[in-house]
């Protein structure tokens, strides 16, 4: 190999491995291989136990307080894996905004989200996890979760489309029967005690439960289409499922049509 060939090649191969392995962190293709981007099989854009694909917001008033929240009134089951979506739009520069909080009788953090304008934290079996992730106030974001709780405690972030992050929580089923509350951080199991430090303040719509783990591309056609619903969910909030408290308002957007008969 002559001189000029060499310094050539020696400039673009590590650049080519960069840029390969960086490719494998992204998409989690050797890190995280229980994570493979699964096609998709027999789905359609709609439910096939809910006729039609919810479409629904929520607004929490931009002020501190331990009385705006909702609470799922849907039993929640033991969850192996799971996923959670929804748009989040944050109203202010915030230091840590509880928006999903999840208790039972094992541990009052089985599995909590808050965020952030510059970060996330992450609550699963009672472990803690931090990343930087920035938001811009005012803008919308289409976020999941998709969460492989039993087998490996990895909860995986989706921001419009995109992995963004891998949290690694503690490993371990979690345990239904607890309490689902959104919007406010719950530092005890039973008896509701809020901060009001940590009270959301923002809008969340579309929100959404599976007891699975959506595919790669089922979060990216959800991030790009409202009306787009992955099957067989196993909550969505409604007037029968959720419970409003304090200022919360809610308004249903629309319905997006089902499947044509």
């Amino acid at each position: 190999m002559s001189k000029t060939t060499c310094e050539v090649w020696c400039v673009i191969l590590p650049l080519i491995f960069i840029g390969y392995s960086s490719a494998y962190k992204v998409f989690g293709l050797k890190n995280y291989p229980e994570f493979e981007d699964r096609p998709l099989t027999n789905v359609t854009s709609y439910d096939t136990k809910h006729q039609d694909c919810p479409q629904t917001s929520y607004n929490f008033p931009d002020v501190q307080q331990t009385t705006n929240y909702l609470r799922l009134q849907t039993p929640v089951p033991d969850l192996d894996e799971f996923t959670l979506c929804a748009w989040y739009t944050p109203f202010r520069t915030s230091h840590s905004d509880s928006w999903f909080s999840y208790a039972n009788h094992q541990s009052y953090r089985a599995f909590s989200i808050n965020m952030a304008t510059t970060s996330v934290w992450l609550y699963m079996n009672g472990r803690m996890m931090q990343e930087d992730i920035k938001f811009s106030i005012n803008r919308e974001y289409h976020i999941c979760f998709a969460t492989f709780a039993a087998s490996t405690g990895h909860s995986y972030m989706f921001i419009n489309g995109l992995l963004t992050e891998v949290f690694q929580g503690q490993r371990g089923v979690i345990k239904g029967g607890g309490l689902f509350i959104i919007g406010m951080y719950q530092e005890s199991y039973g008896g509701i005690t809020f901060q009001s430090r940590f009270s959301a303040q923002g809008k969340l719509s579309n929100f959404m439960i599976w007891d699975r783990v959506l595919t790669f591309d089922e979060i990216g056609q959800m991030s790009r289409n409202r009306c787009f619903c992955p099957p067989n969910y196993l909550f969505f909030p409604d007037n029968k499922s959720i419970a409003m408290f304090g200022a919360v308002t809610a308004v249903q957007t629309q319905i997006c049509p089902g499947p044509p008969k």
